[in-house]
C-alpha cells in the first residue's frame, strides 16, 4: 500500500508539474511581450484590424497602446503604403435604394483577385430611399440619404450619425439626393463637403455648399459659391475637391475645385485640346493623389488626362483605342470609369451600367473580367483603426 501511495504521489507530482507548465505557457501567451515596446508596436501596426481588436482583450497595456490616436495613425500609414502594391476595394451592394437598417460592406483583394470577409452593419435609423456613399477616406465612409447622414468604419464597426444638413431640413419630403458629399481629410481633422445645385428642376445655375465640421458637430453654410451647375460624383486629391461643371450652361465640360484648407472655389483650365464637340463622355478619378480625367471622344478613343501639380495645365498620359480592346464588346464604350491603377501597367475600370469590373493591361491591351457580385459603389479601400472622429 505504501508503494501504491508513493506511486500516486509521483503521478500527482507529474500532473501538478504539467499544469504548472501549461499555466506558465498561458501566462506567457496572454501577458505583454518581453520585447521592447517599439518592436511590439512595429509588429502590431502590420496586423489586420480584426486581429488587433482581439489583442486588446489580452493585456491592459496592449489595450491602452492600441486605443491611442498615435497608434491608429501609424497603423493607417502602414496600411496606406501596403495599398500601393497590394490594392483592395470596397464594394457596396446593389440596389442603391435602401428601405431597411442593414448595409453590407464587401472588401475585395485585387492582388489575390478574391473576396475578403464581408461586414453587415445594422443601423438604429433606416436609410429611406436612395443613398449615396462617399469614396473611402482613411477607411471611413459617409453614407447619405435624403433624411440622414452617417460616417462609418466597417472594419471596427463604429459609426456616427451627423445632425441634419440645411438641405435635409428644407427638403423633408424629398426621396432623392441631388448629388453626393465628399468626405476628406484636412490636416489633422476631417470635413464633409457638399456642393449641390440649389434648384435642379428649375434650370437655375446656382449652387449651395455646406461643410460639416466634426469638431464643432455642425454644418456651415458657405455664402460665396460658384453659380455653375455641377454634376457627377466628386473626387478629392492634393488638398482639393473637384466636380464637373458646365460654364454658362453651354455644355462645355470644365472642372471646378474647392480648396479644403482655404475653403475657396476656383475654375481649372480647360483640358486642351478637348472641346465640347469632340467629347461625348468624361469621368474623374484620383491616382497617386492627382486628379485624372478619362474622356471618350467621338472617335471612341479613351484619352487619359492628368492635372499637373501646379494645377495650371493638363497632360495626356495615354490613349486607349476601344476598337482594339475587348472593352468595346463588354459594355457601352462611353460608360467605362477608372477606379485605380497599380504597378503603372494595370488599370481597374468599372462599368456602372453593366456592373462589370475589368483589369486592363496598358502594355498588352488585354482585359481580365472580375466575377463579383452586383454593386453600386467601387472604391479603393484599406482597413484602418480610425474611429470616434
Amino acid at each position: 500500500m505504501k508503494f501504491i501511495h508513493s506511486r500516486e504521489e509521483e503521478v500527482n507530482d507529474g500532473r501538478d508539474g504539467m499544469h504548472e507548465e501549461i499555466e506558465a505557457n498561458e501566462k506567457r501567451a496572454t501577458a505583454p511581450s518581453s520585447l521592447p515596446d517599439d518592436v511590439v508596436e512595429e509588429i502590431f501596426i502590420r496586423l489586420p484590424v480584426k486581429t488587433i481588436i482581439r489583442l486588446k482583450s489580452l493585456s491592459k497595456q496592449w489595450s491602452l497602446r492600441i486605443k491611442s490616436h498615435s497608434f491608429a495613425e501609424k497603423h493607417l500609414k502602414m496600411a496606406s503604403s501596403y495599398q500601393a502594391n497590394h490594392p483592395s476595394l470596397m464594394l457596396l451592394p446593389y440596389p442603391i435604394t435602401v428601405t431597411g437598417t442593414k448595409i453590407e460592406f464587401n472588401p475585395f483583394s485585387l492582388g489575390g483577385r478574391r473576396r475578403l470577409s464581408s461586414t453587415q452593419l445594422s443601423f438604429p435609423q433606416p436609410f429611406l430611399g436612395w443613398i449615396h456613399s462617399s469614396k473611402s477616406c482613411d477607411g471611413l465612409f459617409c453614407i447619405q440619404s435624403s433624411k440622414s447622414t452617417c460616417v462609418v468604419n466597417p472594419a471596427t464597426r463604429w459609426f456616427r450619425y451627423l445632425p441634419p444638413s440645411r438641405y435635409q431640413v428644407l427638403n423633408p419630403t424629398s426621396a432623392e439626393l441631388v448629388t453626393a458629399a465628399a468626405f476628406v481629410k484636412a490636416a489633422v481633422d476631417y470635413k464633409l463637403v457638399w456642393l449641390y445645385n440649389s434648384f435642379p428642376n428649375e434650370g437655375v445655375t446656382v449652387t449651395t455648399c455646406e461643410v460639416f465640421d466634426f469638431r464643432a458637430n455642425a454644418w456651415r453654410h458657405l455664402t460665396f459659391t460658384p453659380s455653375l451647375r455641377v454634376f457627377g460624383m466628386p473626387e478629392s486629391a492634393n488638398g482639393s475637391v473637384y466636380w464637373f461643371t458646365e460654364v454658362d450652361n453651354n455644355y462645355k465640360i470644365d472642372v471646378i475645385a474647392f480648396d479644403i484648407h482655404t475653403e475657396k472655389f476656383r475654375l481649372l483650365p480647360n483640358i486642351h485640346p478637348v472641346t465640347s464637340s469632340s467629347v461625348c463622355h468624361s469621368s474623374m478619378c484620383t491616382l497617386d493623389d492627382r486628379l485624372c480625367v478619362l474622356t471618350t471622344t467621338t472617335l471612341l478613343d479613351k484619352e487619359f488626362w492628368r492635372l499637373k501639380s501646379s494645377e495650371d495645365m493638363w497632360e495626356k498620359i495615354f490613349t486607349i483605342d476601344l476598337f482594339s480592346t475587348p472593352l468595346y464588346w463588354i459594355g457601352n464604350e462611353s460608360s467605362w470609369t477608372p477606379v485605380t491603377m497599380w504597378k503603372k501597367t494595370k488599370m481597374l475600370l468599372s462599368h456602372p451600367c453593366s456592373m462589370n469590373l475589368v483589369i486592363y493591361n496598358l502594355q498588352t491591351r488585354s482585359v481580365r473580367i472580375l466575377n463579383i457580385q452586383p454593386h453600386t459603389v467601387c472604391t479603393p479601400y484599406f482597413e484602418s483603426l480610425i474611429s470616434h472622429i
